[in-house]
């Protein structure tokens, strides 16, 4: 019993002692981080560093996605700006040429002949290896009729009529094969102005029958003659872009570009009743 009692109180005493040390280093560390503080802070330390980065990446990311809608948003803004001073800019254009037209088409009145205009318009185009024509909104319901000259209103030759309907006409251009008029040099010396299926493709035509000897000079403004009565004397054809000799060796002929820019011709004149003033 008392081997018990003492191995009991050994332990006891243990117990004790141990307590009381407990107590003490407590309060030793009374103001400092715990063992065990230290280990969970080195634990999370790294992870709350790993949150706090991406959390800074989102919002890098936000703010850049917020700027990018704020310059496209701009960026189609200044679109729409550059759009409409386009469309302006195209408005006065349009206006200044058909300013440019209305002054010319008051001029055409004082020129040597009595004629009769008739505006029309160009509805389609007949245009291939084989010819160059184009159908206008004009016929026989406005004095319209096969052979008339058909000119812009810079007085620049276009074409010929060749077929009419009632309301309704087809012109075949001065570059067509089967389209021949007279044309005068600058030096008064005239020829035969005509297409050739060779020069379609480049939009030319040829002035041939020249006066032996008589060299046509590059750049020369070539006019109609106004022989035969039909074609209005002095309407311009266009410019001698090349020379060349005929093969007989003797004479020469010229390659002409039109003046009217025929692939672009949305309004046209029909000249009628030509007469010459006495």
């Amino acid at each position: 019993m008392k081997k018990y009692l003492k191995t009991k109180g050994v332990v006891i005493g243990g117990i004790t002692f141990l307590l009381v040390l407990i107590a003490l280093l407590s309060l030793l560390g009374v103001g400092r981080t715990s063992f065990v503080q230290n280990t969970v802070a080195a634990i999370t330390r790294p992870v709350e560093t790993g949150i706090r980065n991406f959390v800074g990446t989102l919002e890098q990311m936000y703010n850049h996605m917020h700027n990018y809608d704020t310059l496209e948003a701009e960026h189609r803004e200044l679109l729409a700006r550059v759009a409409a001073y386009e469309r302006r800019a195209r408005e006065a254009e349009e206006i200044r040429e058909e300013n440019e037209r209305l002054r010319t088409l008051l001029g055409l009145s004082q020129g040597i002949y009595n004629e009769r205009l008739v505006d029309a318009a160009v509805l389609s185009w007949d245009a291939s290896n084989w010819t160059s024509a184009f159908t206008i909104d004009r016929g026989e319901d406005y004095g319209i009729a096969v052979g008339d000259a058909v000119m812009t209103e810079r007085r620049e030759l276009v074409g010929v009529v060749r077929q009419v309907g009632r309301n309704w006409a087809r012109v075949e251009t001065i570059i067509d094969p089967s389209v021949r008029v007279g044309g005068q040099m600058g030096t008064g010396v005239s020829g035969i102005a005509e297409g050739n299926f060779a020069l379609m493709g480049d939009w030319t035509l040829r002035l041939s029958l020249l006066p032996t000897g008589e060299v046509p000079l590059l750049n020369d403004v070539i006019t109609t003659s106004g022989y035969g009565g039909v074609i209005p004397k002095g309407l311009v054809i266009g410019r001698v872009e090349r020379v060349g000799m005929e093969g007989t060796g003797v004479s020469y002929y010229a390659i002409i570009q039109p003046a009217a820019e025929l692939n672009r011709l949305v309004q046209v004149f029909v000249v009628q009743n030509v007469e010459i003033d006495s």
